[in-house]
């Protein structure tokens, strides 16, 4: 075992050169668009691994290139309105209301003064700098209700993927063998160009507004890796508590060990170093003094 992988983790050190820039770059993306939830009174809170690097590090995770944000629907339908006029430059909404060609359901904010060569779908993509905005739904607790839920979400997802499978699905990834028959037949049939995005974007849309957030005891995060086992109980939400995540404090979920235990088990262990570039991005350019 290597050496870093036996080091505490509140005592690595941070991250260096361009990966440190592009840190630098995405916090401010994460201060300007938590100046705007201030701004409206709007609910967000610290998710995935800038939560967990929060908790683990107190700021980013030392190989970690990229910000999270997850909010309850109310709130993130509130934020996507007010965004094109608050939005400060050089940033970019990418959001299939404002831009027909982004094919991701959730809200991405992007600095396109940084450039990353991603490789992680059958096309790649040459990106920017990104911070993702997610959208917490309601889950019934009824479990009969709760499983017909599950399986009417999971269905229009698998369409909506379809439709745009080269461009968005990661294919080096290991999957249950159901999904990986799907993404076999997807790759070796037309199919995905039979399919329309926008018509699959709306199904998915209105089926993930279906259960009211605010009525519900369970917030999910749908589209985030991790699907219904991100199905967490809003009272370990709550309306939040304060961490400190690099040079000030955010707000994230008042339960963190339940949270952080939820989606990753033992948080505090570090992962072999060959699984600490999630996302398969490479810098390639940074046009910025940050």
């Amino acid at each position: 075992m290597d050496n870093e992988e036996m080091t505490p983790a509140s005592s690595l050190p941070p991250a260096e050169g361009d990966l440190r820039r592009l840190q630098m770059v995405e916090l401010a993306m994460l201060k300007e668009v938590v100046r705007i939830c201030e701004k409206y009174g709007l609910t967000y809170y610290l998710s995935a691994g800038t939560f967990l690097g929060a908790v683990r590090h107190h700021g980013f995770i030392p190989w970690d290139d990229d910000a999270d944000v997850r909010m309850p629907r109310p709130d993130y339908e509130k934020l996507l309105k007010v965004l094109p006029d608050e939005l400060s430059d050089p940033y970019i909404i990418k959001h299939f209301l404002y831009d027909s060609s982004v094919h991701r359901y959730y809200l991405r904010i992007n600095d396109p003064r940084v450039k990353l060569n991603r490789t992680h779908s059958k096309t790649g993509e040459l990106s920017n700098a990104w911070l993702d905005v997610f959208p917490l739904d309601g889950m019934p607790k009824n479990k009969i209700h709760n499983k017909l839920r599950q399986f009417r979400l999971l269905y229009r997802r698998m369409w909506l993927q379809i439709s745009v499978f080269d461009e968005i699905v990661t294919l080096n990834k290991k999957r249950k063998w159901h999904e990986e028959l799907i993404i076999k037949i997807v790759k070796h049939t037309p199919i995905q160009h039979l399919v329309k995005y926008d018509k699959m974007w709306k199904k998915l849309d209105k089926a993930m507004k279906a259960c009211s957030a605010e009525d519900s005891e369970y917030y999910v995060n749908f589209m985030g890796m991790y699907k219904f086992r991100d199905m967490i109980p809003r009272k370990v939400y709550g309306k939040g508590a304060m961490y400190r995540f690099e040079d000030r404090d955010f707000n994230a979920p008042e339960d963190y060990d339940t949270f952080l235990k939820t989606l990753y088990g033992d948080y505090m262990k570090l992962p072999p170093l060959d699984k600490r570039n999630k996302h398969d991005a490479t810098i390639v350019s940074i046009d910025t003094d940050t």
